[in-house]
């Protein structure tokens, strides 16, 4: 068999998420060398758009959470990595990656690259879902041909350590595209929170208890004892279940009318610049690709010292407010400094520290070698080269890590 198929980038969906835009940054990156790309995810979104000469497949989503989603679409992903015989396979996202491992078992010799995008080792699970969730990365590290993630600390898991020893494990921050990002935020935007010309705050990620949503609302609640025209626009989508619960807090609070939630925006950018400042609650992250936008924006930032990478790109307090996300006091703080003339700190250049291209063409050079494995395999297979032992050319998986 040759080396003709697809370089495989697999996610839930396409929607306005960081998992989302990285798959399209990294898609149309790999398109532009030449090389053939196919995404592949169980349902669309707005994002895919965006893709620019890459493939998209969608297997369908299965009713319930994305999780089951995700373990219902592995017989129809397997099937569908058997027909395009990809040479290469990245599985974008934490959640997608126990369903990349089931549906690859098939293909034994295709390298497989998981992109650890989220912190694993996060408070918000019971000690159960911990150990099942820690048991999952130990089966994806072995069974890596590259881990990718997104900071230091995440590469620095325990769950990673066979990975480390083997180095198999790159270290790619996020990037963003800065012009990019500014001249879509000074596009027109018609919305009734720019048109009344009031002050708001904006938060953008999904209606999840990472997020942080109810301790921002209590911050918010008190940040209006002292500001009461303060106002809080949340970007992003989720449940029908988590979205009535907040509303609920927010009717509770006594802020019903102060709090927006917008349900997801295919562009966020002009209602994030034209926002008195932007902020990022979450109780934990990977590398927040938000935050990196709204620093493209040029808004004050509120971010929580939690949440991931949030404290080194900000320069532990240089270019905006860090935050405990567990009080909401310390929330209001933030929001009140930062939207205030006299007491915020505004991110200046630092968008322009973490370059879109630069990150992907890292990333990319990651993909290209795995592809060149995959074609050296092939040879070997086929009789085509007299180079090493296949022994020598497969890294070598255990199930330790």
């Amino acid at each position: 068999m040759s080396s003709t198929g697809p370089i495989v980038l697999f996610l839930g969906r396409l929607a306005g998420d960081g998992v989302a835009r990285n798959a399209v940054h990294l898609a149309n990156a790999l398109v532009q060398r030449g090389l053939a790309v196919q995404v592949v995810c169980l349902q669309p979104g707005p994002l895919a758009e965006d893709l620019r000469g890459a493939g998209l497949t969608c297997l369908g989503w299965a009713r319930g959470p994305r999780g089951l989603a995700l373990a219902a679409a592995t017989g129809a992903l397997r099937r569908e990595l058997q027909a395009l015989r990809p040479s290469v396979v990245v599985s974008m996202g934490n959640h997608g990656h126990l369903a990349v491992w089931a549906a690859l078992r098939g293909l034994p010799d295709v390298p497989r690259i998981y992109r650890i995008s989220n912190d694993p080792a996060h408070a918000g699970a019971d000690p159960l879902r911990r150990a099942a969730r820690e048991a999952g990365l130990r089966l994806v590290a072995a069974d890596a041909t590259r881990l990718v993630c997104v900071s230091a600390a995440l590469a620095r898991g325990p769950a990673f350590r066979r990975a480390r020893r083997d180095r198999r494990i790159d270290v790619l921050s996020n990037g963003v595209d800065v012009e990019a990002i500014r001249r879509r935020a000074t596009a027109p935007v018609r919305h009734p929170w720019v048109d009344d010309g009031r002050p708001y705050v904006v938060a953008v990620g999904r209606l999840h208890p990472q997020k942080n949503y109810p301790r921002l609302l209590d911050a918010l609640r008190l940040a209006r004892e002292s500001r009461p025209e303060l106002r809080l626009l949340v970007l992003g989508g989720g449940p029908d279940k988590a979205r009535a619960a907040l509303e609920a807090q927010a009717r509770g609070a006594g802020v019903a009318d102060a709090v927006r939630f917008e349900g997801e925006v295919a562009d966020p950018f002009p209602l994030v610049a034209r926002a008195s400042a932007y902020v990022l609650a979450s109780r934990w992250e990977g590398a927040s690709n938000s935050l990196l936008e709204a620093l493209a924006c040029g808004v004050p930032v509120v971010a929580s010292r939690s949440a991931g990478a949030a404290p080194d790109v900000l320069g532990h307090g240089r270019f905006g407010v860090l935050v405990d996300p567990d009080s909401p006091s310390d929330l209001a703080r933030g929001l009140l400094a930062q939207t205030d003339p006299a007491t915020r700190i505004l991110p200046g250049g630092r968008a322009g520290d973490f370059p879109l291209d630069a990150n992907l063409a890292r990333l990319c050079a990651v993909v290209a070698g795995a592809r060149r494995l995959h074609d050296e395999i092939q040879m070997l297979v086929e009789g085509q080269s007299h180079g090493p032992a296949l022994s020598a050319v497969i890294p070598q998986r255990s199930t330790e890590c």
